[in-house]
């Protein structure tokens, strides 16, 4: 463990306050000692706080009873790696570096970091999309227990990025006693596992015969959501139960590691579904179970354990419950169902799951669904055609956005974000341009002709997508105008001092990510269409030396795409 204590963003990231997640399992174990190791009440906390010291010194005296060896400032950095199997762990600790070996490894770094020391495939923040739920880095007071934030992105594999978290804080809350020494992310490099779970697979209830933990959350995304299902349909507030196969913590690539928590196989969009603190505090006891399991039984090999005892053994502790184990994989789903959900109008999150579910099998439907239907059911069959890549509805898309004024667009929201992400008219812009219509370029080019600084960035991240879709390459000097508008560009940070200078002491800060969020989208969209003076280009290079991680590995990524123009 790199830190000084046990149990994370939950302890020592302060977060200590449980939103969703099923409280069952090892996790009401946990809760129970943790709350046994005190008063019942302690004047000043939130009845819904645990106590972080207490939490931290529970899972110490677990350990200890168990006679595990606890490693505290210590680093994982690199490993041994046989024919698929990692046999041992490089780790750097305060009295030097050495291999710990192992038969089976659970990497519960939340970074995926074993399996990219080993080779395996991973999945970077973000370098297609520069979307990441939102971090904070809070300020520590003593008694406090949480300090929930959210005011930048942390890219915690980047000590740069990481160092530049700590200073900003520092500069925002100058008058504290302390900072947390854990930077508290929510999203961070993924493995690519033997299943990924996504969104899809949680709004239409997919069961698997592999499930480990159902967890239950509702779509706390921290930022802006990608998958196109959202663009029809904004998520809400309503929780969902959603299960989690045991196969999305197997590196495909690996025999023998396992990666819970955010480390995990899963789309960025799904990933709030299934990061609770109660939900991966129980997956993590999974993991460990499976990863003994493995050790005496199959030479560490995760694929070759029992599953039907692990599942026996996470009922009988209540963590899944009784019926869990008798689940099959519900996907694909019935051809009948694809038929009901294109004929009651796409209008619930089920419907739409099945319908995105089998995708290009469900066009024929869709065209006459559209084909028969008028008014705002037309133009939303028009939509879901268009994020499927159908050129069909395009005219009727184009229609709708021509004559409609910009609508009231989002800006970039961390905390607390629910709903739309992009506005109706971004929505249908982004549908337009993923359906490959080339006819209406010159819509499109108006409709970023009449933006202004006033606009919110939702509105430059939908027509930046939609002229990168079409390869829009006459858009070019118009999206080159308007970055050379007052305010629009410049909101790089090359320096500590210009990270200092942006600081707010506002602990959910959104402006600063708002203002690069819609420039590094303007200057990916003008670069991926030829650039134009070379202004797409400059920008982009100023953002790949960025201190800040996240948009620093973007613009590099895009930077090194050849040709220009690309396929997105």
């Amino acid at each position: 463990e790199y830190q000084p204590a046990l149990g994370g963003v939950g302890t020592v990231g302060m977060i200590a306050r449980y939103y969703f997640g099923n409280r069952v399992g090892f996790t009401e174990e946990i809760d129970i000692g943790t709350r046994s190791m005190g008063p019942a009440k302690m004047p000043g906390v939130h009845p819904a706080d645990c106590n972080i010291e207490w939490k931290q010194q529970w899972y110490a005296d677990s350990n200890d009873r168990a006679g595990t060896a606890l490693w505290f400032n210590a680093i994982g950095c690199g490993a041994v790696v046989d024919d698929g199997f990692v046999r041992g762990v490089l780790v750097a600790t305060p009295h030097g570096i050495g291999v710990v070996r192992c038969s089976a490894v659970v990497d519960g770094s939340g970074s995926a970091d074993v399996p990219a020391h080993a080779g395996a495939d991973t999945e970077a923040i973000d370098a297609r999309h520069v979307a990441i739920q939102g971090a904070g880095l809070g300020p520590r007071q003593p008694g406090h227990q949480y300090r929930n934030t959210d005011w930048t992105f942390i890219d915690d594999n980047d000590v740069v990025d990481t160092t530049h978290a700590m200073v900003a804080a520092r500069r925002k809350w100058p008058n504290e006693f302390d900072l947390s020494t854990l930077v508290d992310s929510r999203e961070r490099r993924r493995i690519k596992g033997d299943v990924t779970v996504s969104p899809l697979d949680q709004l239409a209830g997919r069961t698997w015969p592999d499930t480990i933990v159902t967890a239950h959350s509702n779509f706390d995304t921290h930022g802006m959501t990608i998958h196109p299902i959202f663009m029809v349909k904004p998520m809400d507030k309503a929780a969902l139960d959603a299960h989690v196969p045991f196969r999305c913590l197997l590196p495909a690539q690996l025999r023998n590691v396992a990666c819970t928590g955010l480390g995990k196989s899963a789309h960025r969009d799904a990933l709030p579904v299934i990061r609770m603190q109660p939900d991966v505090q129980n997956e993590g006891y999974a993991a460990g179970v499976a990863a003994a399991m493995a050790a005496a039984s199959t030479q560490g090999d995760l694929r070759s354990i029992d599953m039907a005892a692990l599942q026996a053994h996470l009922v009988d502790i209540k963590i899944l419950a009784e019926e869990v184990p008798t689940h099959h994989d519900s996907f694909p789903l019935p051809a009948h169902e694809l038929t009901a959900a294109i004929a009651e109008g796409t209008d619930s999150y089920l419907g739409l799951a099945t319908i995105f579910a089998q995708g290009e099998a469900a066009l024929p439907e869709l065209r006459s669904a559209f084909n028969n239907a008028t008014g705002e059911l037309r133009l939303r069959y028009a939509q879901i055609l268009g994020l499927l890549g159908d050129a069909t509805g395009a005219a009727e898309l184009a229609t709708a956005i021509a004559g409609s004024e910009w609508d009231e667009g989002w800006n970039y929201r961390g905390m607390g974000q629910y709903g739309r992400c992009m506005s109706p008219i971004d929505d249908l812009l982004v549908a337009l341009g993923t359906s490959g219509s080339t006819e209406h370029g010159a819509m499109v080019i108006d409709k970023i002709t009449s933006l202004t600084a006033e606009h919110h960035m939702s509105h430059s991240r939908a027509v930046s997508e939609a002229c990168e879709r079409l390869k829009l390459t006459e858009a070019a000097p118009a999206l080159a105008a308007f970055l050379r508008q007052d305010g629009i560009a410049g909101h790089h940070h090359d320096s500590i001092r210009a990270a200092q200078a942006a600081a707010s002491p506002d602990a959910c800060d959104t402006a600063v990510r708002n203002v690069s969020l819609r420039e590094l989208h303007l200057a990916r969209a003008l670069y991926r269409l030829g650039d134009h003076q070379g202004l797409g280009a400059e920008i982009l290079g100023n953002y790949a030396s960025d201190l800040r991680g996240v948009y620093a590995r973007h613009a590099q990524a895009v930077l090194a795409e050849t040709p220009a123009l690309v396929t997105v």
